[in-house]
């Protein structure tokens, strides 16, 4: 049997007993005054009254005990429902992605087409984009080739490394399993240097790694790896799935 069940019981106990001390107080107090004989009464009168006062203490006690406790198993029972119930979370968490405004942000960060863009300036500006919205630190584009499974990068931000980035194949590296998978890869807490950022105040290294494939007829044509010192949001996934859909189509064309 639990705390709050033994509190219940001792409560309704005190709460009987306080009953029957008032109800014996008040047949005293009224045959006192109808014999006018107070005086000689006078003791019982008073551990009466006094067990009732204790009586009333204990209630407001316990009263207030099982309350606190009520509240804390509550608060308990819900952080261990949401803890372990993986599917209301799921759902929570599609909600919560359905209330971000997707065509807000793929106005933002989808250039618009335009003749002075080929593909090198087309992606550095999306990935100037993204860093907007989403507080990248360094973000690359890997484009592939047509008629073989190599990516090459066409495009990077902030990127001031002693070697160009490495060109990958279908399934090699992270990005290249990626690529593979055709899934986004929303990594925390990555390897110290793992990527490493360069600036006035000298260099450091993020901690968070997001890479996305974009992906046109079921086939992957090229891959984003963003690097931040903030967590990438996983509600945000449905947004990036949209906009590697709307970029496959663009894409393509390079």
């Amino acid at each position: 049997m639990n705390n709050f069940k033994i509190y219940k019981i001792i409560a309704l106990i005190a709460l009987t007993l306080e009953l029957a001390v008032a109800f014996v107080l008040f047949g005293k107090i009224k045959n006192l005054i109808l014999d006018n004989n107070i005086i000689a009464d006078e003791k019982t009168l008073l551990v009466l009254i006094i067990a009732s006062i204790a009586l009333a203490t204990v209630l407001f006690i316990l009263v207030f005990i099982v309350t606190g406790n009520k509240n804390e198993e509550t608060l308990i029972e819900e952080i261990h429902f949401l803890d372990n119930d993986n599917t209301d979370s799921s759902i929570a968490e599609d909600e919560i992605s359905e209330s971000i405004d997707t065509e807000v942000y793929i106005k933002k960060i989808i250039p618009k087409e335009s003749a002075k863009f080929d593909h090198v300036k087309y992606t550095e500006k999306l990935l100037s984009n993204f860093a907007k919205e989403f507080d990248i630190v360094q973000g690359l584009f890997f484009l592939k080739e047509k008629e073989s499974d190599l990516f090459k990068n066409t495009g990077k931000y902030a990127y001031f490394g002693e070697e160009e980035p490495r060109d990958f194949k279908l399934g090699e590296s992270l990005s290249g399993q990626v690529a593979k998978n055709k899934t986004i890869l929303n990594l925390k807490d990555i390897p110290e240097n793992y990527v490493t950022i360069l600036s006035g105040l000298g260099s450091s290294s993020p901690k968070n790694l997001l890479i996305i494939p974009i992906i046109f007829n079921d086939e992957t044509i090229g891959v984003f790896e963003f690097a931040s010192f903030k967590e990438f949001e996983h509600k945000f996934n449905a947004l990036f799935e949209k906009i590697s859909d709307v970029l496959g189509k663009t894409l393509s064309k390079y």
